[in-house]
């Protein structure tokens, strides 16, 4: 029996558009690191960023913010340094898939620091934070479930009989 080789490496750089590299490995982490400071220094402010003023900080739960910092550091990281480390558009789709698990509780809890969705959805009661939280957030999100499903990301067709690659004609 043949052993199976391993799958080829696709290029990142070649197989992602610009924008999507640009957001992910530059705007983002910029980002990143804003929030992450933000939280460490300013806790109340991020506190009351986020849940339009109702809710206030206790000093008790600083150690949230610090790990949610942290959190923030990680992802600054993994864009600016790993993804710009390894040009492999594998290593990007399953780095983007993990931080989309992330983003999912993060977008939950957004709408849980304004009284849930049924709140968050009125946009008529949105203040010019919760548009600074969509905005700041919504392109990436979305950057990242385009690379997960492959939209606009060029990957080489493999020949089916041979396993190797075809040079798009």
């Amino acid at each position: 029996m043949a052993a199976s080789a391993a799958p080829a490496t696709v290029s990142a750089e070649a197989s992602v558009p610009f924008v999507y590299r640009l957001v992910l490995t530059t705007i983002e982490p910029l980002f990143a690191t804003s929030g992450a400071l933000m939280a460490f220094r300013s806790p109340a402010a991020y506190l009351s960023t986020m849940t339009r003023g109702a809710t206030f900080f206790l000093p008790d739960t600083a150690f949230v913010y610090t790990e949610l910092g942290g959190a923030w550091l990680l992802f600054a990281f993994l864009e600016a340094v790993v993804l710009r480390a390894f040009d492999d558009l594998r290593l990007w789709r399953l780095l983007c898939a993990g931080m989309l698990l992330s983003d999912a509780a993060y977008c939950h809890s957004a709408a849980q620091a304004v009284g849930g969705w049924a709140q968050w959805v009125v946009l008529s009661r949105w203040t010019a934070e919760d548009w600074l939280v969509f905005w700041s957030t919504a392109p990436m999100v979305l950057v990242r479930v385009l690379i997960v499903l492959g939209v606009g990301v060029r990957v080489p067709r493999q020949d089916a009989t041979r396993g190797r690659e075809r040079k798009s004609e």
